[in-house]
Order: structure tokens, then C-alpha cells, then sequence
């Protein structure tokens, strides 16, 4: 069995999303859930072992719950370390979850269930958390924060097709314009004037030129419309195509807009007409077209949903009530915005205490789970875009 984790696209991180949240529902009573986030920071595969030993260590030492033999924490330091693989394939980061048993029969104490590592896309705060429940806050972020997507640098010779995926940019294909070398050969023979001539070309000449230009055009967009449909979007999880097209295609950009958006729908497209010298710029570029316009989408939504005073709630109290409800479609939250506040059995969440309920640093993390389980969706906006801490989008 393959043990070398691997960074999950934004479909996998959903599903795998999905599936840690409906393994919570089956635990006994001896059963605790752990979750680690573990940013890497350059470190070496032999530093970052020291440091996650040492680090769950002193986490499961200090917990009055795991007292007794360390037999039980060693064996969970052993998995957790098995689980890591290469450092190479960690990505910026990871996250471990696991199911271990603490009872009191030595028969039982220390059995480690099934234990899962993802590797995350970027750097997580350092955080363990052992429950009844996975600590999931930091993977529902890192799954609705990234802007991944296909990026064509167009140009009249050729056009290089590259995947934006967690902030790196990969060369996919090259695609030489072919159509213009089918007719390179007839410019020359038939439309180019003598070098002594002097002669300048009017009227029907200069149309047909163009006709055969914007032909060459036409059949070059169709053919990268074809292959972004059949070889890029089947094998990457993007959600924009960004466009950068020289001026060769400036007069040509509302069809080529119409041609893209009808083969790959599935794209939120973005064209800017730019010559793009390097990749490094290209990726500079492609970060920012990407972020600006998931700004715009978000106010879009934003203000969607105000408009419809009666589904829409903002603050911290209104929103875990709509929460508690399963009344909420989409949840716009910012990450970087705690609230205090406590938690009733798994899942009623509360700004002030009730009876039996436990108090959380975070009862946004704790909102977040409620939606998902609700099949709502998740928003993460930050400052610029969502004025209130916490909003909502309701079903009713």
C-alpha cells in the first residue's frame, strides 16, 4: 500500500471533507478524534519529524484525558510520523486526522483507527485539538481560499496553455499556430508588393487579407477551445481561464470571448490583452487577474443577498441561530475573524452560554461544519469584500 500523501485538489478536499465530518456520527464512548495542522516551512523530512514528535508530544501530555502510560502516546506519534511519507509531497503544510482509543482495558487502550494525512496547499497555523469531534476550520479555508485556473498567453504564432494551481504555474502545452503557416505561402504570392514597387494596398486587397487574418484567428481560438475542452479541463480543478492575448487578436476578442464560452462553460473567464515577456511575470499576472475577480464575484453575491432582506443575516448571534435552524444556503465568513462563544452537544452553536454547553475559542469553525452537513455552501471573503464579521445567505 501506497502511504505517500499527495496535495488534493479542491473536489478531493470536499469529499474528503465530507467523509471526516459523517465518520464523526460512528465513534464509542472510549474513542477520540485528533487533529494536527503542521505548516512545514522549508524544513527537512528529519527536522520536521523532531518538530511534529515533539510538538504531539507535549500536546497529548498535557491532556488530563490521556493520563496514565505513554505507551498511548507513542503510538500515536509513531502513526502520525509513518503517515508523513517524503516532505517533498507535503506541500507547504500538512494535516493529520485520527481515531485512537483511550479505555481503560489495556485490551483496548492505545488501538489507532484509521488515520488520514492531506497534504495542504498552504501554510496551516500550528494546532492540535483531541474531541469527540475533527477540528476541520483550517481544511474548510484552504479548500474555499484557493483560485485556481487555465491560463493561455496568445499569441499570433503560437499559444502557451499553463495550469495556475496554489500559486504555481505549470507549462502544459505549446500550440503553434498552424493555420497561419497553411497560409503564409499565399500572403506572399499573392498580396506582397515588390520590394521596388512602393506600392501600398487599398480597397479589396486589404479586405481580403484581413478575411484570411480573422479566419486564421477564428480556427486557431476554435482549436484551443477544443483542447482546453478534451485534455486540460478534464485533468485540473480550475475555476477561471484567464486570457492574455496580444494585439494580434484585439480586434477579435468578442468572438473569441463567445467561442470559449461556449466550449468550456465550465470556466469563469477573464481576457486581458498583454504581452506577457516571462513566466514569472505570467504568473504575477495570472494571481492577480484571478484575485481581483474573485473580489468582484463576492460583492456580487454580497449584494445579492442583501437585496433579499428576508433570506439574509449578518452578525455573530442572527447567523448561529439561522445555523442551529439549518436555514443557511450560503455562508460568507471571513477566516481570519474569531469569535468566541460555546457549543452545545456537536453541532448548536451560541454566543452565550446554555445549560451543559462547553465554551470554543472559535464558533466559527463550529458554523462552518454546521453548513457543509446542512449541504450549504461555504464563502470566505475578507475585509475589503464583507463588511460584517459573519453573513448569511438563507433558505428561508
Amino acid at each position: 500500500m501506497n502511504n505517500t500523501p499527495r496535495i488534493l485538489q479542491k473536489a478531493q478536499m470536499e469529499r474528503e471533507l465530507e467523509r471526516l465530518l459523517n465518520s464523526e456520527t460512528e465513534i464509542r464512548s472510549d474513542t477520540y478524534l485528533l487533529s494536527l495542522y503542521f505548516p512545514m516551512e522549508s524544513l527537512s523530512r528529519i527536522d520536521a519529524e523532531k518538530h511534529v514528535k515533539s510538538y504531539l508530544l507535549e500536546a497529548l501530555k498535557s491532556d488530563e484525558r490521556l493520563l496514565g502510560p505513554g505507551k498511548l502516546h507513542q503510538k500515536i506519534v509513531e502513526s502520525v510520523l509513518g503517515k508523513m511519507g517524503n516532505t517533498a509531497d507535503l506541500g507547504k503544510g500538512f494535516a493529520v486526522f485520527m481515531e485512537f482509543m483511550a479505555g481503560e482495558s489495556s485490551r483496548d487502550r492505545g488501538i489507532i483507527g484509521e488515520t488520514a494525512l492531506l497534504a495542504l496547499s498552504k501554510g496551516p497555523e500550528r494546532e492540535v485539538y483531541i474531541g469527540k469531534t475533527f477540528d476541520l476550520d483550517q481544511i474548510v479555508w484552504l479548500t474555499n481560499t484557493t483560485q485556481d485556473a487555465v491560463v493561455v498567453s496568445l499569441k499570433r504564432e503560437e499559444a502557451g496553455i499553463y495550469t495556475l494551481e496554489r500559486e504555481k504555474l505549470t507549462q502544459e502545452r505549446i500550440l503553434p499556430n498552424e493555420f497561419i503557416k497553411e497560409r503564409e505561402q499565399e500572403y506572399l504570392e499573392t498580396y506582397s508588393p515588390s520590394p521596388t514597387s512602393g506600392a501600398m494596398y487599398h480597397g479589396s486587397d486589404s479586405e481580403k487579407i484581413e478575411r484570411v487574418k480573422e479566419e486564421e484567428s477564428r480556427k486557431f481560438i476554435q482549436h484551443i477551445a477544443k483542447v482546453l475542452k478534451e485534455d486540460i479541463k478534464s485533468q485540473k480543478d480550475a475555476e477561471f481561464l484567464v486570457v492574455f492575448y496580444s494585439s494580434s487578436f484585439s480586434e477579435y476578442v468578442e468572438k473569441m470571448e463567445k467561442e470559449l464560452r461556449v466550449t468550456v462553460p465550465e470556466f469563469s473567464p477573464i481576457f486581458l490583452q498583454r504581452n506577457i515577456p516571462s513566466e514569472k511575470k505570467l504568473l504575477q499576472e495570472s494571481i492577480g487577474a484571478t484575485r481581483e475577480r474573485k473580489k468582484v464575484i463576492l460583492r456580487e453575491q454580497l449584494e445579492k443577498a442583501r437585496d433579499n432582506r428576508d433570506r439574509y443575516s449578518e452578525g455573530w448571534n442572527d447567523v448561529a441561530k439561522a445555523a442551529n435552524d439549518r436555514r443557511i444556503d450560503t455562508l460568507f465568513i471571513n477566516p481570519l475573524v474569531r469569535k468566541r462563544g460555546y457549543v452545545l452537544e456537536k453541532e448548536l452553536v451560541y454566543t452565550r452560554a446554555v445549560k451543559d454547553s462547553r465554551e470554543v475559542r472559535n464558533i466559527g469553525a463550529w458554523i462552518v461544519r454546521s453548513v457543509v452537513k446542512g449541504d450549504g455552501k461555504i464563502v470566505i471573503a475578507d475585509e475589503s469584500v464583507l463588511e460584517a464579521e459573519v453573513a448569511a445567505r438563507l433558505r428561508y
